[in-house]
């Protein structure tokens, strides 16, 4: 089996695939940072070719501003399917704009239980250990909660050195299940743990699109920097699409030049 520079399990593909679904943080951009101009002139380059989408825990707004802004003069834009907050909702373009396909979304009365465990689990869990430069933010919308570890402003060598061996936020993810069986607990980012829905995740996603656009997960390829145990783009392993593991969105160019070779 191949190995990514990781040390995962990668499924590179042997053949071109009928389509490529991306993760963004940490893949297509630094995390909580838009792509860059070469970035996006390589997706737009690859949407001419095959249909693409975006499977993050990011909500659609925050893609909208980093990418599909960006992307407004692209005439293959229906080519590009947004599947936001670890694929709670997902959105398809047409001649007037991004629209709704679905949404899974929690209660108010959900949200706020979700918000209290989190809190409590926390306070009374020395996981996060002292930490004078950041304080931690919990995201809050309708389809998902993210807990960031070090706020959303962090700099990326903080990130980087906060939990190298994701040993906290697995001691996290571990109690967060305990207390929240009911939902799906997964760890992000290199600082973040999000929660959706029992059943919602990025497997759901690929399943979604793969009925969307008629070709089984094996014909298409995921690309994502958390494809190990417990990362968020894990789920997808199971699905049976091929997939890329990434540590950085200058792995994922590559990808990207090699995709645009063939």
């Amino acid at each position: 089996m191949i190995m990514s520079t990781d040390g995962l399990p990668d499924t590179s593909p042997t053949a071109t695939p009928w389509a490529v679904a991306f993760d963004l943080d940490d893949t297509l951009a630094e995390s909580f940072q838009p792509p860059s101009d070469e970035m996006m002139h390589r997706l737009s380059a690859l949407l001419k070719q095959l249909p693409l989408a975006i499977v993050s825990g990011a909500k659609f707004e925050r893609i909208k501003s980093e990418v599909l802004d960006r992307l407004v003069d692209e005439p293959h834009i229906s080519n590009l399917f947004i599947l936001a907050d670890n694929a709670a909702q997902g959105y398809t373009y047409s001649d007037t704009g991004w629209k709704l396909a679905y949404t899974n979304e929690f209660t108010l009365a959900e949200q706020t239980h979700i918000e209290t465990i989190i809190r409590d689990i926390v306070a009374e869990n020395d996981i996060l250990g002292p930490n004078p430069k950041y304080q931690p933010e919990l995201l809050k919308d309708p389809t998902q909660l993210r807990y960031a570890a070090l706020g959303l402003d962090a700099l990326e060598d903080d990130k980087k050195n906060w939990d190298p061996d994701m040993s906290k936020r697995r001691k996290l993810q571990k109690l967060l299940h305990a207390r929240l069986p009911e939902c799906e607990v997964s760890i992000g980012g290199k600082t973040t743990i999000d929660i959706t829905r029992k059943g919602i995740n990025k497997a759901f996603g690929i399943k979604w699109l793969s009925e969307r656009l008629g070709f089984a997960p094996s014909e298409m390829l995921y690309i994502g920097d958390a494809l190990y145990e417990g990362g968020n783009d894990a789920v997808v392993i199971p699905t049976g699409i091929q997939t890329r593991s990434v540590t950085s969105p200058s792995d994922t160019a590559k990808i990207i030049d090699e995709l645009l070779a063939r």
